[in-house]
């Protein structure tokens, strides 16, 4: 038996990231079709996606490194299904919502989400995530480390003349400062006995 498809404009739409009990979270709002960006997909059999960032045509494009949402609805399939995903056509995780951290290139393909119940099972249509168009894959280059600053000729003279006064003038200030300080405490002690 199928389900019938969900009528998108009769119902409120579903939040995504939030508990049906609070507001709806802004950033799923897009992908709803409630931001008027992109309309959540719904499939024949009643399952639908929500995707952040949103679909078009099908296909998600995410930068390296960002994160990207899935979340899987079936509510007006009974009995309550369990939900899966596959990826690439493999099994791949159970619930809801798929949050992808850290887009790597591991996670690029194609991605269903298949509703399960004692009456059948029903499938979403297809989301495949890609790159953007105008990103070129290229080898990572080394970093070259900062140079080392170098000093040569009269400067180098002149910075070891200066360090070398320095450390003179601070040898002196200390000795100065402990003799004076042998000074005060032998005329205390003159001065008391």
């Amino acid at each position: 038996m199928r389900a019938k498809p969900q009528n998108l404009s009769s119902q409120s739409p579903i939040p995504a990231c939030s508990p049906p009990t609070t507001t709806i979270n802004p950033v799923m709002e897009k992908s709803a079709g409630l931001g008027g960006e992109s309309p959540a997909k719904t499939s024949s059999n009643g399952v639908m996606l929500l995707t952040f960032p949103y679909d078009s045509e099908g296909i998600i494009q995410s930068d390296l490194n960002y994160s990207v949402i899935l979340e899987c609805l079936a509510s007006s399939i009974t009995p309550k299904p369990v939900l899966h995903w596959t990826f690439n056509g493999e099994p791949y995780q159970t619930g809801s919502r798929l949050i992808i951290r850290r887009l790597s290139w591991e996670h690029l393909g194609t991605y269903v989400c298949i509703a399960k119940n004692s009456q059948g099972q029903y499938s979403s249509s297809p989301v495949t995530l890609a790159l953007p168009h105008n990103v070129d894959p290229t080898d990572a280059e080394p970093i070259e480390p900062d140079p080392v600053l170098s000093v040569s000729g009269g400067g180098a003279i002149a910075l070891l003349l200066a360090g070398n006064v320095g450390a003179a003038m601070l040898i002196g200030g200390i000795g100065f400062i402990i003799v004076q300080s042998i000074r005060s405490n032998r005329q205390r002690i003159r001065s008391c006995c």
